[in-house]
């Protein structure tokens, strides 16, 4: 399967929305001085990949990446890294890392996050308790394939690591089947 690129597949989420009146859910592109003042803020680069994702759009609002993951804005990344840092600081053991750098949440206090240390990796979930929940679906190989496959199962209908597009009720969220297979 050939990846498009991110902003393509934003393009062709943005198209689903806007069929169902629902675009104004997502907020506009981040600016480069907002990219900036994370990459700051944090101390690090942000992954190119999350830059991307941020340029298309500075957060989803209540549009869930599958199965129910916000996009997080450039000012909501550098608080949920803080939070995350903070309370994992002390831990011994600590399950959490600073070069981990979150690009959405279940808001729930899991999020997926890019490890900017490593610029191959595959995107790493972090829940509360600091487990990762994550499948082996290629979804998850990274940001444009998790936006491409999104994008591909809002077009087709078809099931997505066990999970079926939002209706067209009045929330975004994605039905999650534990048992079922990708169709």
């Amino acid at each position: 399967m050939e990846l498009r690129p991110i902003s393509e597949s934003w393009h062709r989420i943005e198209s689903w929305l806007r069929d169902r009146e629902r675009i104004r859910e997502l907020a506009p592109p981040a600016t480069s001085q907002e990219i900036a003042r994370v990459e700051e803020r944090l101390g690090v680069n942000l992954h190119p990949d999350h830059k991307q994702l941020l340029q298309g759009h500075n957060g989803s609002g209540s549009f869930t990446l599958p199965p129910y993951y916000v996009v997080l804005s450039s000012s909501e990344v550098v608080d949920a890294w803080r939070i995350k840092t903070d309370v994992w600081a002390d831990h011994p053991y600590s399950p959490y890392r600073p070069q981990w750098v979150p690009f959405a949440s279940d808001r729930a206090g899991g999020e997926l996050y890019l490890d900017v240390s490593r610029p191959h990796e595959r995107i790493g979930a972090h829940d509360r308790e600091g487990a990762s929940l994550l499948s082996s679906h290629s979804m998850w190989a990274s940001i444009p394939s998790l936006v491409h496959h999104t994008a591909d199962a809002l077009e087709s209908g078809h099931m997505l690591d066990r999970c079926r597009r939002p209706g067209d009720d009045d929330f975004l969220l994605w039905e999650v089947f534990p048992d079922a297979a990708d169709s």
